[in-house]
C-alpha cells in the first residue's frame, strides 16, 4: 500500500489529493503547520471528498496521519519515525504571495523549505520512491508562445510567485543530481474548480478573482462594468478533478524510474476572454463588456485585477505530451467549454446558472 507525504492539505489543491489518494486505497501523512490536533487539516480533506464526490470518512481513522511541523525545525519534526514507509511525497505548500514585499519570505518559503523537505526525506524514508514538487506553469515566464516540459533557463516574470518557484525547481535539480531520491516538476496552469460538482475554495485567488469583484461590483448595486482585457486571449485552464487523476496517475505508476522530470498538468485552451468576461458579468448580476475604464468604478475594479491582468492577456501553449505519456495518454481530454465553466461559476458564488442568467436578463 503507498504511504503518501502531502504538505499543503488545508489548501485547495493539497485537500483535494489528500482526499483522492485516500479513496484510491492510499495511506496519507499530511504535514501541517499549526495544527497540533489535526482538526483544521481533516476538516479540509473531508470537504475536498465532498466536493469531489468521494465517501472517504469511514477510512480517515486507518489512513490518514496529520503531523504538526515547524518548517524552522523540520529536522525535529520529521524524523525517521515519521518517514520510514512513505512511498512517495508531494509538496504543495506554498507562499502564494505576489508582492515584492515578501521576496525573502516567499524564498524562504517556497525555495529553503523545499530543500529541507527533500533532505529531510532523503535521510529518513528509505523507501520513497519518488519526490512530487507543485510548481506552476508560469515559470515559463510572461512571453507566451509554445512551452515545451522543460526547465526554462530564463523567462521575463512579473511577480515573486513566479519568480520563488522557478528558483525552487532549479534548486531541486541540483539537488536531484546529487542524490537518489528522483524528483517530478508538476506544473499545474490555471487550477479552478470540479469540473462535474462545480466546487472550489472560496478564496478569490486567480480565475475566481474576477468574479468575486464583479460579484461585489453588482452587490453595490452597480449595472454595467467596463473590463481592460484582450478579448483574443485564451486561458488554458484545468479542473481540480483532472489535476487529481493525473496526479494519481503519476503517483500509482508501477515503475517510478529515476529520471528528472517536468510536466505540464494543463487543459488546453478554448474559450476567449471576450466571452469569459460577458459570462462572469452575468453569473455576477451586472453587463461586463470589454474597454478601458471609464467610470471611478471600472477604475477600481481595474486596479483590483492588475495582479492576474497580465496572465488573462497572455496566450500560452502549454504542451502535455510527456505527462500524457507518463500516465498513458489523454486523448480524450477537452478544453473546458463556456456552459462548463458558467456552471462552476454559478456553484462559486451560490447562484444557479438560471438565476444568473435571469437576473442579468
Amino acid at each position: 500500500m503507498n504511504r503518501v507525504l502531502i504538505t499543503g492539505a488545508t489548501g485547495f489543491v493539497g485537500g483535494a489529493l489528500a482526499a483522492q489518494f485516500l479513496a484510491q486505497g492510499a495511506r496519507v501523512v499530511a504535514i501541517s503547520r499549526n495544527d497540533p490536533d489535526g482538526v483544521r487539516t481533516i476538516a479540509t480533506v473531508l470537504a475536498a471528498a465532498k466536493g469531489c464526490g468521494l465517501e472517504i470518512v469511514g477510512l480517515l481513522a486507518d489512513r490518514l496521519d496529520v503531523i504538526d511541523v515547524d518548517f524552522a525545525e523540520l529536522e525535529m519534526s520529521l524524523t525517521a519515525d515519521a518517514l520510514g514507509d512513505v512511498s512517495e511525497v508531494w509538496h504543495v505548500a506554498a507562499e502564494m504571495s505576489y508582492s515584492a514585499h515578501k521576496l525573502a519570505q516567499s524564498f524562504r518559503t517556497n525555495v529553503g523549505n523545499t530543500n529541507s523537505l527533500y533532505q529531510q526525506v532523503c535521510k529518513h524514508a528509505p523507501a520513497c520512491r519518488r519526490f512530487f514538487y507543485v510548481s506552476t506553469a508560469y515559470v515559463a515566464g510572461m512571453s507566451g508562445g509554445e512551452v515545451a516540459e522543460e526547465l526554462h533557463t530564463y523567462g521575463p516574470m512579473v511577480n515573486t510567485y513566479q519568480v520563488s518557484k522557478w528558483s525552487a525547481e532549479q534548486s531541486l535539480h541540483l539537488l536531484a543530481l546529487r542524490s537518489p531520491l528522483p524528483v517530478t516538476i508538476f506544473r499545474p496552469s490555471v487550477v479552478i474548480g470540479h469540473r462535474r460538482t462545480g466546487w472550489a475554495h472560496r478564496n478569490g485567488f486567480g480565475f475566481y478573482m474576477f468574479l468575486d469583484a464583479m460579484k461585489a461590483i453588482a452587490q453595490a448595486g452597480h449595472k454595467e462594468l467596463s473590463v481592460d482585457i484582450v478579448g483574443d486571449s485564451r486561458p488554458d485552464l484545468i479542473s481540480i478533478d483532472q489535476l487529481v487523476a493525473d496526479a494519481c496517475a503519476l503517483t500509482f505508476r508501477q515503475h517510478q524510474g529515476v529520471d528528472f522530470e517536468v510536466f505540464h498538468c494543463t487543459g488546453g485552451r478554448s474559450e476567449r476572454m471576450a466571452d469569459i468576461v460577458r459570462m462572469w458579468g452575468e453569473v455576477a448580476g451586472i453587463r461586463a463588456t470589454l474597454g478601458a475604464p471609464v467610470t471611478t468604478l471600472d477604475q477600481r475594479f481595474d486596479r483590483a485585477i492588475e495582479p492576474n491582468r497580465r496572465f488573462a492577456n497572455g496566450d500560452w501553449d502549454f504542451s502535455r505530451e510527456k505527462l500524457d505519456g507518463a500516465v498513458g495518454g489523454s486523448s480524450l481530454l477537452q478544453p473546458l467549454a463556456l456552459e462548463e465553466l458558467r456552471r462552476l461559476c454559478s456553484w462559486y458564488i451560490g447562484t444557479s446558472t438560471a438565476a444568473a442568467v435571469a437576473e442579468v436578463g
